[in-house]
């Protein structure tokens, strides 16, 4: 660790003890659960609307996205790196560990630990891109003409408060509407070719997957991670945060897409599959994109995951935001020191260079090393997200301050609260055994 690191964890530290001792750090919030219904909360004071995204840079290299992602590669790249058998001699390592963790009991990786990780990974896992719950055409719900009823006609801003109501009620911590970019869509999933054709309805195939160039509309949703199993990271309990998360995504796109049918309309569900998520939540206002490389939301730092639902559904779209976030990146860095792998940029701008050919080029990012990333994964047997729980927009969306300043009418966003992170009780990992005790 270099001399500037070093000052800046001092400083925090420092702040850190000097808000606790004056009494500021108050109690952790109660996140309101996901699928309240009604409308989405109100946003902070601080977030203002902008024209473009504040990480919106790109150049002619920039498109649909071809390659394949970290999982399906990794396993390639690591016997390429590290020579024949590398791979098999990992897991084995790993599935050792597994077992050494489990026979010695070893808070956040013992039995009820992994197995409540696996369990609540049930929905997604039971489904797959365009099929189940993801389907890509009506399941059950009835079409208005068997109700003997028309389409559902609204104006675009009406249409948009219903649509996100509905994304409320199945889920959604936050939900916008942004434009279609073909850009953001991947040319394949898995084997299947994704196009774009003047089709009536999506088309799902063993070689193909066809959307209808009138889907010009997308819902992108981000549902809240637990902020007690984030607490925990990395370990099997942390997981889960990760795990149930994919699970209430999977449940609220494909529960919204029935919605949109049934008012009479085309929609596909999406989680991680079929596009790029991040830059249709960018587009439709949830957040910033950050040093992460991923989404940070001004409600919930970077404990989301993201979804969407690509439809037909004339709505209103809304613009992208800046509460701080990408400027803060610049000198806060606190994921890069925190990541164990070393696989987030400590570069002071953003950049064009990506670290591999999981990033997709031709726009401004802090790109990630997502190779070093997974490996980690196999030396701790579960997923880290270390960089996700310390990000100071992750913890202050626990401090009770937060949720004050949203009264007070003042503009422009407040830098000092990334700063108070350290005494929001963050510091060090939380107890594994006592999350089972606290929530029985």
């Amino acid at each position: 660790m270099d001399r500037a690191q070093t000052k800046r964890i001092t400083r925090r530290r420092v702040l850190a003890g000097a808000v606790t001792a004056s009494g500021l750090a108050g109690p952790v919030l109660q996140r309101a659960a996901a699928g309240a219904g009604g409308p989405l909360p109100r946003r902070p004071w601080w977030v203002s609307t902008v024209d473009r995204p504040t990480l919106a840079e790109t150049n002619s290299e920039f498109g649909r996205f071809a390659g394949p992602n970290i999982f399906a590669m990794y396993a390639r790249l690591k016997d390429e790196r590290d020579g024949a058998g590398a791979v098999q001699a990992e897991r084995q390592a790993r599935r050792s560990r597994i077992a050494d963790s489990i026979r010695q009991r070893k808070p956040g990786y013992d039995l009820r630990d992994r197995q409540i990780a696996e369990a609540a990974w049930t929905l997604m896992r039971s489904t797959a891109p365009a099929e189940g719950i993801l389907s890509w055409v009506r399941l059950r719900v009835p079409p208005p003409n068997e109700l003997g009823a028309p389409a559902y006609s609204a104006g675009p801003e009406e249409a948009a408060r219903t649509v996100k109501t509905a994304a409320r009620l199945f889920g959604a911590a936050l939900a916008g509407i942004a434009a279609m970019n073909e850009r953001y869509v991947n040319r394949r999933e898995g084997a299947r070719e994704i196009v774009f054709e003047d089709v009536a309805a999506p088309a799902a195939t063993a070689a193909r997957l066809v959307i209808p160039r009138k889907m010009k509309w997308v819902v992108a949703i981000a549902v809240a991670m637990d902020q007690e199993l984030m607490a925990r990271c990395p370990t099997a309990l942390g997981d889960a945060a990760t795990s149930l998360g994919y699970s209430q995504c999977a449940f609220t796109v494909g529960t919204l897409a029935e919605f949109i049918r049934g008012l009479g309309y085309q929609a596909i569900p999406s989680v991680n599959d079929t596009a790029q998520s991040v830059p249709f939540a960018v587009d439709a206002g949830l957040g910033e994109l950050s040093r992460l490389n991923r989404l940070i939301t001004p409600e919930y730092g970077a404990a989301v995951r993201l979804c969407k639902v690509f439809t037909d559904l004339p709505m209103a779209c809304d613009e992208p935001i800046d509460f701080g976030a990408a400027s803060y990146c610049k000198r806060c860095k606190m994921c890069a020191e925190a990541c164990p792998a070393g696989a987030l940029s400590f570069d002071d701008e953003p950049s064009y260079k990506v670290r591999g050919p999981w990033n997709n080029p031709g726009h401004k990012a802090w790109f990630e090393d997502a190779y070093k990333c997974y490996q980690q994964w196999q030396q701790v047997t579960t997923a880290c997200s270390i960089c996700f729980a310390v990000c100071p927009y992750t913890r202050c969306a626990r401090a009770w301050a937060q949720d004050a300043a949203r009264s007070v009418p003042q503009p422009g966003p407040p830098r000092v609260y990334p700063y108070v992170d350290g005494a929001l009780n963050w510091e060090k990992q939380r107890d594994s055994g006592d999350w089972w005790e606290h929530t029985g």
